[in-house]
């Protein structure tokens, strides 16, 4: 069989683990080959849709760049409406696509020298015409004498896209977003601390640490609502792990809040080749939920 016509049972099969044979092992065997099962639809569905989505979207872009001018205002309104719904699902589509990978243990951190200024530059352009819409302005506060590290840029810049993106939603029109880079340290070994701000109605204390869970989202247990697939912290958190760093959330109801990563400093030596790591992550008992929330997301789109 061709490889493009292969079916997600067939996905499923290849994926599913041995079936096993000790005592007690076979309703852990079960749910595991149940979450393989989801995991590979997840992956082949997914894939499926990115490629029309995303042509879906440079038609748009492209139509809009040529017939702006001549368009009404409710016609304007409703080609703008079409734009942001199809980027949404594009980003829906490629959450889901990077979870698939980092559950099955395929994600990769192609590490390489990082230039943080220009790291934050990239995800701040990526941003700023959210915030505009909003009338947020965001602040950059980069220490000029940082070390260099190695990193996965292209991660990095996704994991501060989507804290960004995050802050811009929170943030009430004409408030602030702030983005900042300073030399950290953790566990004796120095660090490029990242810190994004926003000035929202902040998250509860007791909800710090479940945000970053599996389908977690603030405005479901606070004030703060957003919609989405509720992976994006999970997966930023995912990412910055893979690089041996950290995240985590500071705030207080009603006073904004603060997400905080690390990267570590380590010499770069720019004449080896790149390296590439791979790390499966475990989410437990999440594959029932996993697949009502991702057909959930399909729903809103048909």
């Amino acid at each position: 069989m061709n490889p493009t016509e292969q079916t997600w049972e067939d996905l499923v099969i290849r994926e599913a683990p041995a079936p096993a044979t000790a005592p007690g092992a076979h309703a852990s065997a079960k749910t595991r080959r149940t979450a393989a099962g989801h995991q590979a639809q997840a992956a082949y569905l997914t894939h499926e849709l990115r490629a029309p989505v995303t042509s879906i979207r440079l038609g748009l872009e492209i139509f809009a760049e040529q017939v702006a001018d001549r368009l009404q205002a409710d016609e304007k309104q409703m080609l703008s409406l079409a734009m942001r719904n199809t980027r949404r699902l594009e980003g829906l589509v490629n959450d889901i696509m990077d979870y698939s990978k980092i559950a099955a243990g395929k994600m990769a951190i192609s590490k390489q020298a990082c230039d943080a200024r220009a790291l934050v530059d990239d995800a701040v352009d990526a941003v700023t015409a959210a915030a505009t819409s909003k009338s947020v302005r965001i602040l950059k506060a980069v220490d000029p004498l940082l070390p260099r590290c190695a990193a996965d840029n292209r991660r990095v810049v996704q994991v501060l896209i989507n804290l960004l993106s995050n802050a811009i939603k929170y943030t009430p029109a004409r408030g602030a977003v702030t983005v900042s880079v300073s030399q950290g340290r953790y566990e004796h070994q120095g660090t490029l601390l990242f810190k994004v701000k926003d000035s929202g109605c902040g998250i509860a204390a007791e909800d710090l640490e479940k945000i970053f869970g599996m389908f977690e989202q603030a405005g479901s247990v606070s004030a703060r609502k957003t919609e989405g697939t509720g992976l994006g912290l999970t997966l930023a958190r995912a990412m910055v792990e893979l690089h041996g760093g950290r995240i985590w959330a500071e705030s207080w109801k009603g006073c904004g809040a603060t997400f905080c990563f690390t990267i570590p400093v380590a010499p770069i030596d720019l004449a080896r080749p790149l390296e590439v790591y791979t790390q499966p992550l475990e989410f437990h008992g999440l594959a029932a939920e996993f697949a009502r929330r991702f057909n959930a997301v399909l729903a809103l789109f048909v």
